[in-house]
């Protein structure tokens, strides 16, 4: 049993190499990996010491990415300046180069929208303008007044910003008294237009929307 302790001890001075700890970390241990990782943490208070240290890091750096990703547009900084400048925890030594870029790519990956079910807009065209308003944070299947407008089985649609950035184009079809047409985007609250091309760069029919 002496022998038995003594082999433990002599293998808990083995400390658990930099690129392990940062894979257990980071959830990227496995298997026998995975395990002999935990049982060396059970009786190595060094150890338990440096993978709490990691895990507060970690925490501290994933909410400086959601807040980086809210700000992703804001000019004149590169991420990680604006991302060190959030942390509040120090950068544990042993955490390597590895980690820190997996928590850049992380941070830099675009945000995968999901729009939540779509909401029917209605756009009545009034000296070139309309009051149609939708819900931010869904798709739109939108219903777009052609009344004076050439008939044609499709139509081209563009949807821009206040200052006409493009934000979505499609296709829309003819129906009744509408053209009619899926967007599965969401959209932020703010001021949009909504134009019916066709054959020409200038819009047949223009239509504001209010997203709130």
């Amino acid at each position: 049993m002496d022998e038995e302790v003594r082999t433990m001890a002599r293998e808990n001075e083995k400390h658990i190499e930099e690129e392990r700890l940062e894979a257990y970390a980071m959830n990227q241990a496995a298997g026998s990996e995975l395990e002999n990782i935990e049982e060396h943490l059970l009786f190595c208070e060094t150890c338990q010491d440096r993978m709490q240290a990691a895990e507060r890091y970690l925490l501290v750096m994933r909410s400086a990415a959601v807040r980086v990703r809210k700000e992703q547009n804001k000019p004149g900084l590169w991420i990680w300046p604006r991302i060190r400048a959030m942390l509040h925890a120090p950068i544990p030594v042993y955490f390597g180069a590895a980690a820190m870029a997996a928590l850049l790519l992380m941070v830099s990956l675009p945000v995968r929208e999901h729009p939540g079910p779509p909401v029917d807009v209605e756009l009545q065209a009034v000296r070139g303008e309309s009051s149609g308003t939708a819900l931010a944070g869904h798709a739109l299947r939108l219903r777009l007044d052609n009344q004076g407008v050439r008939y044609s089985p499709d139509w081209h649609i563009e949807i821009v910003d206040s200052e006409g950035a493009r934000q979505w184009t499609g296709t829309g079809a003819w129906s009744d008294n509408v053209v009619t047409a899926l967007v599965p985007k969401s959209f932020s609250p703010g001021t949009y237009y909504v134009r019916l091309l066709k054959d020409s760069p200038d819009p047949a029919r223009e239509y504001q929307l209010v997203v709130h």
